[in-house]
This record gives structure tokens, C-alpha cells and sequence, in this order.
């Protein structure tokens, strides 16, 4: 654990300053388990319920793994870009705007990497709408169209606030139209199946850009402005991840219950384990969302998961 100086605060707000004049900036080299952890639960829950949907639907085999790359590259797309989007800030207030700005610049520069992960997943999981048998041509086309066509955008994402909004525009649609193809044209399923899906993606983007870009950033910006700033990002996607997990397992329920009622023995045999096993994947997110604060294991830069901890101690 490196122990960095206490960084000058007169950029900061006087009401700031006053609490963490004397405070300095500790930054650890391991990243933390639990948003690792995290991350990797989100995707396996989500691989869980693509897996449902496609052999409810008659999908076997290697179809079903491309059809969960095509949502998994478009939700990963969508969500990150969601924090880019609605929880950066090129400046805050009280804070100073040249560091601020820094740490901005290198947010968007981590994107820039990022992309070379999400471009390829686009690309390879574009054409796996034409081996689901139960999308029409046009379905299948329009898929394969918005997966190319958000990896277009997502090259230019990290520079151009235009190009990260298309690209966050199309990943949201492509969610929206497999919410509809796998609801049988059935309206009110398919509108909640599409809030289920936008809410696992902006939790799942999220945990993807905290630790792609939000992670490596905050160790290189290791002074008190970048610090402050980080804690108000991670506290805007922490209100986002509040609406999305109610959100997640509310309309999972409801869909699931169309299947049967709460002691029908669909569940307890076959494919009908896979929602419960969903649910005890969300109830153990729940867990470490509550758990990760309280430990202060969000971040490896002291003070980003909750501002107390550069206060002096004893004041």
C-alpha cells in the first residue's frame, strides 16, 4: 500500500476543504475481490437466463453460447457506455477542474481500451441471430445489423460524445428487439422482458467500466480532487444499481411465474432449476452490493467508496 502526501486543497469547495485538509490519498495494488466477484456473477446469471429463454424456445447446443455473446456483447456495450454517458463529468463542483479533468480524459482514454474487448465480442456475436430458428429473417437481420452497427460506434466512443450515445442507443434497441422476438409478439411480456434486460445491462456495463476504467483510473490519479470525483461517480451508478436490482428480480419473478405458480413442480426438476438458481445468483449481488461499502471494497484507492474514510481519525 503506497501512502501518497496529502494533496493542496485550496481547488477544493471551503466546505470540503474544511473536512479533509489534512487528509492524504492511500492506493492499494491488489484490485478488490468483491466487485471482481461481482462482475463475474452478473455474467453468469445473465448466460443463466439466455440459457432459459433458448431452450424454452427449442435452441440447443452451440447456438445457445452465440445467442448469449450477441446480448452479452450488446448489454456490456449499452451499460458501459451508460456510465460514460450519465455519471462522468468533466468538471465538479468545488473541486479542481484541471484534476478533474484528468482524471476525465483518462476514463475516456480506458474506454478507448475497453473497446478492443467489446468490438470483437460485437462482431462475433453479430451473425448468431441467423442460427436461432425461431427469429424471422427480419428479426435476425435487424439483430446482426445493430450488433455491427454498435461496434461501429463503439470505435469511436471514447472520443466523441455523439458516437458513445449512438452506440449506447443501438445496444439498448438490440436489447428491446430480443425482448420482443422472444416474447411471441405478446406485448405486455415483451415490454417487461426489455426492462429486465435494460436493467441487467446497466448493472452489468457498469461493473464492466468500474473495473476496466474507473479502477485503473483511480490509481493514476491518486490525488484528493480525483478521489472526491470518483466517489460521486460511484455513488450516481450506486443509485442506478438501486432502481436496477429491485428492478432485476421483480420482473423476473413475474415472468417466471408465468411458467407456474410458487410451488409448482416445474421448479424442481429439469430445466425449471434454472430460476431458482438465477434468483440465488441475484440474492448472493445483492449481498456483496450491500457488503462492498461497508468494507470498503468497491475501489483499491482509499476514500472512492465512501468519502469518511479520509477523514482524519478522531475528528
Amino acid at each position: 500500500m503506497a501512502d501518497l502526501p496529502a494533496p493542496t486543497v485550496p481547488a477544493l469547495a471551503s466546505n470540503v476543504a474544511a473536512r479533509l485538509a489534512n487528509a492524504s490519498v492511500e492506493v492499494k495494488t491488489e484490485t478488490p475481490l468483491l466487485p471482481r466477484a461481482a462482475f463475474f456473477l452478473i455474467s453468469v446469471a445473465s448466460l443463466v437466463g439466455v440459457y432459459f429463454t433458448g431452450r424454452l424456445h427449442g435452441l440447443e447446443g452451440v447456438g445457445l453460447v452465440w445467442r448469449w455473446l450477441h446480448f452479452w456483447g450488446l448489454a456490456l456495450t449499452s451499460g458501459m457506455l451508460a456510465w460514460r454517458l450519465l455519471y462522468l463529468r468533466r468538471s465538479e463542483s468545488g473541486l479542481s477542474d484541471e484534476r478533474v479533468g484528468v482524471l476525465f480524459r483518462d476514463l475516456l482514454g480506458r474506454i478507448g481500451v475497453l473497446r478492443r474487448f467489446l468490438v470483437p465480442l460485437l462482431l462475433v456475436g453479430a451473425p448468431a441471430p441467423w442460427f436461432v430458428p425461431y427469429l424471422s429473417p427480419w428479426q435476425a437481420a435487424a439483430l446482426t445489423t445493430t450488433s455491427l452497427a454498435t461496434a461501429l460506434a463503439v470505435l469511436g466512443a471514447h472520443e466523441r460524445r455523439s458516437a458513445a450515445f449512438a452506440a449506447f442507443s443501438l445496444g439498448l434497441a438490440g436489447l428491446a428487439l430480443w425482448g420482443w422476438s422472444d416474447s411471441a409478439g405478446l406485448a405486455p411480456l415483451a415490454a417487461v422482458r426489455t426492462v429486465h434486460l435494460w436493467a441487467f445491462a446497466a448493472w452489468l456495463g457498469g461493473a464492466l467500466f468500474n473495473l476496466g476504467a474507473a479502477v485503473p483510473a483511480g490509481r493514476r490519479n491518486a490525488n484528493l480532487d480525483a478521489v472526491v470525483a470518483g466517489a460521486r461517480q460511484l455513488e450516481r451508478f450506486r443509485w442506478v444499481v438501486r432502481t436496477a436490482l429491485p428492478t432485476v428480480i421483480l420482473t423476473g419473478v413475474w415472468m417466471a411465474l408465468r411458467y407456474g405458480g410458487v410451488a409448482s413442480p416445474f421448479w424442481q426438476a429439469g430445466l425449471g432449476l434454472l430460476v431458482p438458481l438465477k434468483l440465488v445468483l441475484i440474492l448472493a449481488l445483492v449481498v456483496i452490493f450491500i457488503t462492498c461499502p461497508l468494507y470498503r471494497a468497491c475501489s483499491p484507492v482509499r476514500g472512492v467508496c465512501n468519502l469518511e474514510d479520509l477523514e482524519p481519525v478522531g475528528r
